[in-house]
């Protein structure tokens, strides 16, 4: 379920034409607005937990956005 979420992730990540400066770092900060940064912190410790497992798993999600 994670995966799937990770690649859906990705995938909406890689659509955008213009990825400057450090991949990393730019999809981290996609994925937290993307996941209700704005919003109210109802889901704030799912988010938290999303994006620590992502960390967790660095160089795993680096490989896929690095690959075309």
């Amino acid at each position: 379920m994670m995966n799937d979420l990770i690649e859906s992730l990705i995938h909406q990540f890689k659509k955008q034409r213009i990825i400057r400066g450090n991949i990393w770092d730019n999809f981290m900060f996609f994925c937290y607005n993307v996941l209700g940064a704005n919003k109210d912190d109802k889901y704030k410790h799912t988010r938290a937990s999303i994006l620590n497992y992502m960390t967790q798993n660095k160089s795993q999600i680096l490989v896929k956005l690095t690959r075309n």
